[in-house]
């Protein structure tokens, strides 16, 4: 067998496997910033659960939540969701803060993560007593 005539087959066999492995590898690229991206709303919920739960009503904890976020985003994309809004004082009801955010693939060769809803949830206690 000729070395020479292989060369071609490895074209071939290159071609047909390369788009596939590039597909397999910025899914991984892409779903792992999908990862990062909930785990880092999840902690801004923390944030703001945590504010929410010591301060006086009504709650306001936009602020909190935002700055806890270490990455760029579309400030109007950004949904804040606190519940209760007004909780009892000395209460001890829990306080849940929901944090939403639309994903954007960076790649685009994945169009089934593009534009789907990113949440991160916490919940605490809350301890403010009144003055």
């Amino acid at each position: 067998m000729n070395i020479e005539n292989n060369k071609g087959a490895a074209l071939v066999e290159m071609a047909i496997i390369l788009p596939l492995l590039l597909l397999i590898v910025f899914g991984i690229f892409e779903f792992g910033r999908a990862m990062v991206i909930t785990n880092s709303l999840t902690n801004a919920a923390r944030e703001g659960a945590r504010q929410a739960a010591v301060s006086p009503p009504p709650i306001n904890v936009d602020e909190f939540v935002r700055s806890a976020i270490p990455f760029p985003f579309e400030a109007s994309e950004l949904i804040i969701t606190p519940e209760p809004l007004s909780p009892t004082p000395g209460s001890g009801s829990p306080v849940k803060i929901t944090v939403t955010l639309p994903f954007h693939t960076v790649t685009q060769l994945i169009p089934l993560l593009d534009g789907k809803i990113l949440r991160g949830e916490a919940s605490m206690r809350y301890e403010y007593a009144g003055p």
